[in-house]
């Protein structure tokens, strides 16, 4: 069995872009493109150099096809990617405002990605895998909330799997505000490294300040934790190590695939470490270079429409490091 260096669990879907900033009732047009925050992780990793898999449920029409096609021309392993006949691909239509914030209309209910099981769990490839990185969308329903925890439990149980979690909630699929805080946080108390974004840490925890947000949600998880900031940078605590790293000043156009580029380059720096990363203890200085490169293939991702054909290469993210431009 070919051994990955990350593996994500999670959504695949098609992102239709508006072509013009503005509301979508107002889009006059929209571009295809492929996404869904974990496979965007794990293309974004694959660019960077990892070897990278996914885990996932796609229809088994043109769309799903042209998505696995995706992943495999991006050097994804998709072994773990099933091509289901009980629904349809999923669909998301997307406005970006003019400051790069974002707009969604899902087209999701009973979709193919509703109907993945236990059954579809690759466990050994789980266990084998150095990085395991999911969300919480699959969380959302009952079926496919078993076959993630299900997929947890082999990398708990791993000697050597590290777990990371990006929540990426999308409010507006879960049944309630109380249903997705209660599950998210149940679910990322195991893991090894927590990234949410601002708004996220926000909801999680009910507090506004940056630092007693990071106090509380350090109570529910034992988790290395970074809080993305957009422009303004990241903020971490790994153990007894914190710090705070600014972003990158970029004409950013579309902020789609912002927080999958930065797990990706902060994944990316993990994965360059040799030995047990569940037992890694780096420092701030370790962690600020890291934030720093995963900063730096955030701020490229935005720089065009779409979130898998806006992600770096790493000649591309060397070029924004040495450049500077921070905000």
């Amino acid at each position: 069995m070919k051994e990955l260096d990350l593996l994500c669990l999670g959504e695949l879907l098609i992102d239709f872009v508006a072509t013009t900033s503005g509301s979508l009732r107002a889009a006059p047009g929209f571009v295809k493109a492929p996404g869904g925050a974990p496979a965007n992780v794990a293309v974004a990793a694959s660019r960077l150099g990892l070897k990278a898999g996914f885990i996932g449920t796609v229809g088994k029409d043109e769309f799903g096809r042209f998505l696995v096609d995706t992943l495999r021309v991006n050097r994804v392993d998709v072994t773990g990617l099933r091509l289901s006949s009980r629904g349809a691909t999923p669909l998301a239509f997307v406005s970006v405002t003019e400051n790069a914030e974002r707009d969604f209309q899902f087209y999701w209910d009973g979709t193919a990605d509703h109907f993945m099981s236990i059954r579809d769990i690759p466990v050994r490839r789980v266990r084998a895998s150095r990085i395991f990185h999911y969300g919480s969308i699959s969380l959302i329903h009952l079926a496919t909330r078993k076959a993630t925890r299900h997929a947890l439990n082999a990398a708990f149980k791993s000697t050597r799997t590290f777990v990371s979690c990006d929540p990426n909630l999308r409010l507006n699929l879960w049944p309630s505000r109380a249903a997705a805080r209660k599950t998210v946080l149940e679910t990322i108390q195991r893991v090894d490294l927590v990234k949410v974004n601002d708004d996220e840490l926000r909801f999680l925890t009910g507090s506004s300040n940056l630092t007693r947000g990071l106090q509380t949600l350090s109570r529910w998880t034992k988790a290395a934790i970074i809080v993305t900031r957009g422009p303004q940078g990241a903020v971490f605590r790994w153990h007894k190590a914190e710090g705070e790293v600014p972003g990158f000043s970029v004409p950013a156009i579309d902020g789609t695939g912002a927080g999958d580029g930065f797990v990706a380059g902060f994944l990316r720096c993990l994965a360059s470490v040799s030995g047990d990363l569940r037992r890694l203890q780096p420092s701030a200085a370790v962690l600020s270079d890291w934030v720093r490169y995963a900063n730096a293939v955030g701020a490229l991702a935005t720089m065009k429409r779409g979130a898998i054909p806006a992600f770096p290469t790493p000649d591309e993210v060397e070029a924004l490091l040495v450049r500077g431009g921070r905000s």
